[in-house]
């Protein structure tokens, strides 16, 4: 702190700012003292210098960033998206180090990798070991000034001419016409990409300090980053390095240095975070995609030899873990994606842990929505949706069907106690609808191994519910229902009011 505090304390005639090229190094060092300090110093500079400051840090480092073809297919090609094989050796520079430069392991951890997959047009990059050091520097300042700052740099406007291979790509912004295809936040993005999804090799190890720094950056920036990224390869990419989090950072002791596959844990972990709550439906759509994605590949008999052993089914934890972060932190943006949500919960979750003790103690933060409802008699799962349909989820065959009964979101749904009718309410349309299940045998409420059948059997209409306050998020606790007998329920609004209605 009385380091950041260093220019207003001294003044500038007295201060030498610090170099930020040195401070970029360090931003993920193996030592976290050491990788808070860098951080909080190289914000602050940033910061301090202003924004003619900073074009002018991007203006000398962009010259140095390397260039990086797509490293990752596309996601309907394939059924996870995962890193290409790197070309040909051919196809690469070839690296030669002296040998007093391997002896320095935090400058060859930091930079390792750096070249590899250039583009067969773009120019010959020196293999000198201080070239190497300034395109990891350029990367890491880069990263940090579009993470943070990006937004206010624009490129010039009417700028449509190719860029030539001596020319530096500029502006971190979006723009229309040819320069959004040069700009600085596409290069940087491709950059810090590369460097998470490149398969580990001697020259890029799986937990390098250039692969955490550009795990930290991408979170850091991801609404940045997110309109040039392959979202799902990414968030794959940092699911597969967090898979076994829990294992990992069980034993650390905090205060000692961790090691390099917690580390990157952790640093995956945290950027899974930042990218989940700044942009929630990117996460949830697409977590929600790749689980309708494996449940396809798992359908096929040719690839149920090795469907466990995907990332997606070992990352389970760490997606409940987020989820969980989300609907605490988030709730408005996951109430309009509920049924995604509890797509992924129901992948995550084996249905027969579901059926032994209830959703409520398997993953009690959903539980919180009004417009979700589990019935611990037929073991369903009924979720309302903002398009006014309800997902009726049966827990032993994860099936889901959807019903359309409302013209507007759902405010409240709830089984009652012997599971054989289902209220829905929609406080849109100002209606509440009962619907009843179909009786299988031994009077077992569906059919195994069957899609239940419903049937709408009353529906009342009732006076709107307002909120208590406009623009909060009490529309998502407006009213709940209360079933007191098995044909008796209560709509009860926030405000105490009570509806009375019997089947």
């Amino acid at each position: 702190m009385h380091c950041v505090m260093l220019p207003d304390l001294l003044g500038l005639d007295k201060y030498r700012p610090p170099l930020l090229e040195m401070l970029a190094r360090r931003w993920q060092d193996r030592c976290l003292e050491v990788r808070e300090a860098a951080q909080a110093l190289l914000l602050a500079e940033l910061r301090r210098i202003g924004q003619s400051g900073r074009k002018d840090t991007i203006d000398a480092w962009a010259l140095y960033l390397p260039q990086y073809v797509d490293m990752v297919s596309s996601p309907g090609t394939t059924t996870e998206s995962s890193p290409q094989a790197p070309p040909p050796p051919d196809a690469q520079p070839v690296e030669t180090k002296a040998p007093e430069e391997e002896m320095d392991v935090t400058d060859d951890d930091i930079t390792a990798g750096c070249l590899s997959n250039l583009p067969p047009n773009a120019k010959k990059i020196s293999n000198s070991y201080e070239e190497r050091r300034k395109q990891a520097t350029a990367i890491v300042l880069l990263g940090v000034i579009g993470a943070e700052f990006g937004a206010e740099i624009e490129p010039p406007k009417g700028l449509t001419r190719a860029r030539t291979g001596g020319q530096a790509p500029e502006g971190f912004g979006l723009t229309s016409g040819g320069s959004s295809n040069y700009s600085l936040a596409r290069h940087t993005c491709k950059a810090l990409t590369f460097l998470l999804l490149q398969p580990p090799s001697p020259k890029l190890p799986p937990h390098s300090t250039i692969r955490r720094t550009a795990i930290d950056l991408i979170g850091r920036g991801f609404t940045v980053w997110e309109p040039y990224m392959d979202v799902s390869a990414v968030l794959m990419g940092l699911l597969e390095l967090c898979a076994d989090a829990e294992k990992q950072l069980a034993n650390v002791t905090m205060g000692l240095p961790l090691n390099p596959p917690a580390d990157s844990a952790r640093s995956a972990r945290h950027a899974l975070s930042l990218i989940a709550t700044a942009r929630p439906p990117a996460f949830i759509t697409t977590i929600a995609r790749e689980v309708h994605r494996y449940n396809a590949a798992q359908a096929n008999s040719q690839s149920q030899q090795n469907v466990h052993t995907t990332t997606l089914a070992r990352a389970k934890t760490e997606i409940l873990r987020v989820i969980d972060i989300l609907i605490e932190k988030m709730p408005g943006d996951v109430v309009d994606l509920l049924v995604e949500v509890m797509d992924i919960i129901m992948y995550c979750i084996e249905g027969s842990l579901v059926k032994k003790k209830g959703l409520q103690e398997c993953f009690p933060a959903i539980c919180r929505f009004y417009m979700v409802g589990y019935c611990d008699r037929s073991h369903r799962i009924a979720v309302g949706a903002r398009q006014g349909s309800v997902a009726l989820y049966d827990v032993r065959t994860g099936k889901c069907q959807n019903i359309h009964g409302h013209k507007g979101p759902i405010t409240a749904v709830s089984f009652a106690p012997d599971g054989r009718y289902l209220a829905t309410y929609s406080n849109a349309d100002s209606h509440i609808s009962f619907w009843q299940m179909n009786i299988g045998l031994l009077g077992s409420i569906g059919m195994l191994n069957s899609a239940p059948q419903l049937r709408c059997i009353k529906t009342y209409q009732v006076p709107p519910v307002q909120p208590a306050s406009p623009g909060s998020q009490n529309h998502l606790k407006l009213a709940r229902l209360i079933w007191t007998s098995n044909r008796n329920v209560i709509l009860m609004a926030h405000d105490g009011k009570e509806h009375r209605f019997m089947v």
